[in-house]
């Protein structure tokens, strides 16, 4: 009678498991897709989430994306980023119903006001934090979101005065397990001590190393004449990526960063990430 009793009991529970694995499977929806201009080309690296819900991903290097979310999030909106490009907002319950698996996004060119770089000789400054400890660190890579290989980006303030011309973005990286990696450096301009709205980015594959970074940016010729954030969007290759580095951190200072694309922007104050630009004035 015991050996029935227990036999019973594991069926039981296993019923049980296996209710509750199809019931979490039932709670989740995947939407799929191709992002592309209105002419057609596809759109590589764009981002893709719900704004304000942490929950985002990135096109691929072909335009093709996959994003699973929660069916919590069905009365919600997929908006579609791109700088150069109108923002694409779509109800995801249209998504689905509709069966749309092509994503269109219109051109809207930035407009970037003049800034004056005199002639003369100019001084070289540093912006940011130039010193680090071991003790404090920064990820590039997010088990919160794993699931649809979305991105960590991380901001710095840069408290320009005067016009001033971006000569590079220095970074100290350690836990260095990849040859090279591919980022997006932004620019944003500034509400409510936050970056707001994106201004100009460049998309970077570079060789990585143990220590100090140096990612030339002079071809992009940015000026600015006012405070800025600039910021480092890591871009995995995979959902299989393993975490590339890490970035080197030091106390006192403000951490800013968000953990999805077009998710909200986190504060963590008493320190931050070794991160700083030269600029020429």
């Amino acid at each position: 009678m015991g050996n029935k009793q227990n036999k019973f009991m594991k069926r039981t529970i296993f019923g049980i498991i296996l209710f509750l694995c199809t019931y979490s499977y039932s709670q989740k929806l995947t939407i799929e897709g191709i992002v592309k201009t209105n002419n057609h080309k596809k759109l590589a690296y764009v981002n893709i989430g719900i704004k304000d819900k942490n929950v985002g991903t990135i096109s691929n290097e072909n335009g093709q994306f996959l994003i699973t979310v929660d069916t919590s999030f069905i009365k919600d909106s997929l908006t579609f980023s791109y700088l150069g490009y109108k923002n694409l907002t779509i109800k995801i319950e249209d998504i689905k119903l509709k069966k749309l698996n092509e994503f269109f996004l219109l051109e809207q060119p930035t407009t970037l006001h003049e800034v004056v770089i005199s002639t003369k000789k100019r001084k070289i400054r540093k912006l940011g934090t130039t010193s680090y400890v071991s003790m404090v660190a920064g990820y590039l890579w997010s088990r919160e979101n794993f699931e649809n290989r979305d991105i960590i980006e991380h901001a710095k303030y840069l408290n320009i005065k005067k016009p001033s011309k971006i000569l590079n973005l220095q970074i100290n990286l350690f836990n260095v397990f990849s040859d090279s990696i591919t980022f997006r450096v932004n620019f944003y301009t500034i509400k409510d001590k936050l970056p707001n709205k994106k201004i100009q980015n460049v998309i970077l594959t570079e060789k990585i190393k143990e220590g100090w970074n140096l990612f030339d940016l002079k071809d992009l010729d940015v000026s600015f004449d006012e405070p800025v954030f600039i910021t480092l969007e890591y871009i995995p290759e995979s959902k299989t990526d393993k975490e590339p580095c890490r970035i080197s951190g030091q106390f006192l200072g403000n951490a800013i960063q968000r953990v999805a694309s077009l998710g909200t922007w986190n504060q963590k104050k008493g320190i931050s990430m070794a991160m700083y630009v030269e600029i020429a004035q």
